[in-house]
């Protein structure tokens, strides 16, 4: 496993700019909820809020991938990062769920920078290192989420959401500023007409018809976890009356496996495991780790329902930590070099076609009965499983 010093600058900003995006994480289910009018039902408002996000994700991240392609990497990953930051100040400003709404927005015009990062990544790296090496960007990321969601919930005892925006758009910010300085404008990949892209672009599964099922499995996979992250506050909240600070201790703790694994374990795995089997795998804990998380207080009677919340966090994480690099793996070696930033912004508009559909149905479904999105995304997790044989039994090139 090759780690190169050209990373460095760039894993530690994605690390600023997810600590900011960890820090609202903890805060914004329970404070739209507080904002929604008496009488109206909380689950639609609270998962249509989270969806906005991803929709305008959905439609403009494919397209900055595309920029990225045809005029480098370094100009799109530091203008998305300001963007993110403007909206995590936005959200500090936020007092009506209208001002919410534009914060969610700006941060979805944003959110590409991730994904034009682990095209520089995949541009930088060969064949055989490439799942060790966006397995990194992904521990950049966990760490961001480890120790975001509980500053975050400190941060909205001490001063809610106005000191959040403010120490979560100064960190992301930062970021930006340091990408800036340290990145180097390298040329880009591709000499190829930008033409004239459809509203979703989805041009590239055209072209590369082999990567269709594993987009499937991909947008399946995120839809699971739409379904936790759009309601776990509000589940541990009415079920086990937990608020902020202890959403933020669980999201880091499965943020901090999640670097563990991805960092450290996930290039050990995949030069001894089949692709097939990795992904199983993976997919198999994510659904069982979403299914345990309702039933808390009935698995174990003698035992508080936090230490069982742990077990189930400790199987969700490990799971999405091992299939998600791997899914960007196999995507990015069947796609040519100089069509990388069009892949991975394609793999960003996966994820927010899964958080479209999922916070909005997990609200209205909470709002029915708390452990209903929970089992249904569980289903969902082992679909993904399932699915996976037909599309990765085979080494890829």
């Amino acid at each position: 496993m090759t780690f190169r010093k050209s990373e460095a600058p760039v894993l530690a900003a994605v690390f600023l700019d997810l600590l900011g995006f960890g820090m609202v994480l903890a805060d914004i289910q329970l404070r739209a909820e507080s904002m929604v009018p008496k009488g109206w039902h909380p689950g639609w408002i609270v998962g249509g809020l989270l969806a906005s996000t991803f929709v305008t994700q959905l439609l403009v991240s494919p397209r900055w991938g595309r920029y990225s392609d045809r005029k480098g990497r370094k100009v799109v990953i530091v203008l998305c990062t300001a963007i993110s930051a403007t909206a995590l100040l936005v959200y500090g400003l936020a007092g009506s769920l209208p001002i919410l709404l534009l914060s969610r927005i700006l941060s979805g015009f944003g959110a590409a920078n991730v994904a034009v990062v682990q095209a520089m990544i995949a541009d930088q790296t060969e064949t055989g290192e490439r799942t060790a090496a966006l397995g990194r960007v992904g521990a950049a990321i966990s760490a961001g989420l480890v120790t975001g969601p509980p500053i975050g919930g400190f941060l909205a005892a001490m001063g809610g959401n106005h000191l959040i925006g403010l120490v979560a758009g100064g960190a992301s910010m930062a970021g930006a500023l340091w990408m800036w300085v340290a990145l180097p404008n390298l040329p880009s990949q591709t000499a190829q007409e930008p033409g004239r892209a459809p509203v979703i672009d989805l041009r590239l599964l055209n072209d590369l018809p082999r990567l269709r099922p594993l987009v499937l499995i991909a947008v399946v996979a995120w839809f699971s976890l739409a379904m936790l992250e759009g309601t776990f506050a509000r589940l541990i909240s009415h079920l086990y009356r937990y608020d902020q600070m202890e959403f933020g201790i669980l999201f880091g703790y499965e943020s901090l496996l999640g670097i563990v694994v991805q960092a450290f374990i996930i290039g050990w795995v995949v030069s001894r495991i089949k692709d097939a089997n990795v992904l199983r795998f993976g997919y198999l804990g994510q659904g069982l780790g979403l299914s345990m998380n309702p039933f808390a207080a009935m698995l174990s009677p003698t035992v508080v329902p936090f230490v069982i919340l742990f077990v189930a966090s400790t199987l969700y994480a490990i799971g999405a930590s091992i299939a998600n690099p791997t899914v960007n793996s196999l995507c990015s070696r069947l796609t040519p070099d100089a069509r990388q930033g069009e892949l991975f912004g394609l793999l960003q508009g996966t994820r927010s076609v899964g958080f479209v559909i999922g916070p909005v149905l997990g609200g209205i479904l909470f709002d029915w009965q708390p452990a209903a999105p929970y089992l249904i995304a569980g289903a969902v997790c082992v679909g993904a499983a399932c699915l996976v044989p037909g599309v990765a039994e085979k080494r890829l090139p």
